[in-house]
């Protein structure tokens, strides 16, 4: 009798939803999503232990962080038990980020430079902010407030720039785009991509072919893509990414080749710009977040969980995503994007801003061991890079508990 009290209380808290791996929660507060977690995980392995004890209730994150937020989760066998690699730093000498800036009230969930001095990052509340040194000083140059989130942003060059996300009401419920040309100072109206979803980042492969994945829709995912540089919404075409429905990560990756790869329930690959998918399950046995490929080779998929623990992990492939290793770093905090100069040398990032943990990590060897570069104490979600001369000039972006947004950077060589 009292594991279906449990059952039923369990049941009228977590709304099942997009499929048998989603789940739907509304949050009006921080402190109301911290009670209903730690009761959700409490009723879960209560309840599994009178059904199924190999089934943990995992979850990845929570999105959007302010207003109407979804539970990015699974119900998967017991935890991880794989080959992981520790975290090594033999060998690694740490790089010397430093925070650069600091943006009040900006959840910055996508980053991205035109050149070395004049950058865009992306926000929650329908935020846009721009840089034109670099990185050291920012200026809003659109807040649509809520109901929007932007969740992605591509700049072409000093003036073209394509911003990406959605707007969610009771009644209304959109996935957008809208665009610059004029370096932020005006930008379009809305250009719907989907009135049943929320569409995340926006990336290009070259002027013309573009891809937007989405984070929900209904009861299977879309991917939306242009070959024609996406003047208007009838210059965008939708296809269904992946059938079994659920979550992808923030991050994709997008190759000039139009091989495209996304992760998240689902592991799903397209070799012609989004235009057809297949799908296979997670690399890692629990469930994967950011997807980054060098080239189309070499490539590595992060994941974590902020419940029942708080840890993250990386895989790699050096042939394209044919075989993949274990996990080579397993941490704790969720890696949230991945970023890579070159086969060897990269850095995967991420946190959890509920627990105020949060950092980058480095490798030299294509991933195959770690070392910490920078502990923020933040929730790192995007990364963005510029040649300069003989060097990388590289940022990172999140947010910590205080929904502050914060900006790191490092100078790197090129080789």
């Amino acid at each position: 009798m009292k594991e279906r009290v449990i059952e039923l209380e369990l049941q009228r808290r977590l709304q099942f939803d997009f499929g048998k791996d989603f789940y739907v929660m509304e949050m009006r507060s921080y402190f109301r999503f911290l009670l209903q977690c730690a009761l959700a995980s409490t009723l879960l392995a209560v309840g599994s232990v009178a059904q199924n004890a190999d089934l943990q209730f995992h979850v990845a994150g929570v999105t959007p962080v302010q207003g109407h937020s979804h539970i990015l989760s699974a119900e998967r066998l017991s935890p991880y038990t794989g080959s992981s690699l520790p975290i090594s730093s033999v060998g690694q000498k740490a790089n010397p980020w430093k925070l650069q800036a600091t943006l009040s009230g900006a959840v910055i969930h996508d980053i991205s430079f035109a050149t070395a001095k004049i950058g865009y990052a992306a926000a929650e509340a329908g935020q846009v902010w721009k840089t034109t040194d670099g990185g050291s000083h920012w200026a809003e140059v659109l807040n649509l407030s809520y109901p929007y989130y932007f969740y992605g942003v591509h700049a072409f060059n000093a003036k073209d720039v394509v911003i990406s996300g959605f707007y969610d009401t009771s009644s209304l419920f959109e996935g957008l785009i809208r665009w610059s040309h004029d370096g932020g100072k005006s930008w379009t109206s809305d250009i719907v991509l989907t009135t049943t979803g929320w569409v995340q980042r926006v990336r290009f492969a070259n002027p013309n072919d573009g891809l937007v994945m989405d984070l929900v829709d209904g009861s299977s995912n879309s991917a939306y893509y242009t070959t024609d540089g996406s003047a208007t919404a009838a210059d965008w075409t939708a296809e269904v990414s992946n059938p079994d429905g659920g979550w992808f990560g923030l991050e994709f990756s997008f190759l000039s080749n139009l091989h495209a790869r996304a992760s998240g329930i689902n592991y799903c690959t397209s070799s012609n710009g989004g235009a057809a998918w297949s799908c296979g399950p997670s690399i890692d046995s629990v469930f994967d977040g950011p997807v980054f490929f060098v080239n189309n080779k070499a490539g590595w998929v992060g994941g974590g969980e902020i419940s029942p623990n708080v840890e993250g992990w990386v895989h790699r492939t050096t042939d394209g995503g044919k075989t993949w290793s274990g996990r080579t770093l397993d941490d704790s905090w969720p890696i949230r994007e991945i970023l890579f100069l070159s086969p060897k040398n990269g850095w995967a990032a991420g946190g959890n801003l509920y627990s105020n943990v949060g950092g980058i990590y480095f490798s030299r060897n294509g991933g195959k061991t770690w070392s910490l570069d920078v502990n923020t104490g933040a929730e790192m979600d995007a990364c963005d890079r510029k040649r300069v001369g003989s060097n990388f000039q590289v940022w990172c972006a999140g947010y910590d508990g205080s929904l502050t947004g914060v900006i790191y950077t490092v100078t790197v060589p090129a080789n």
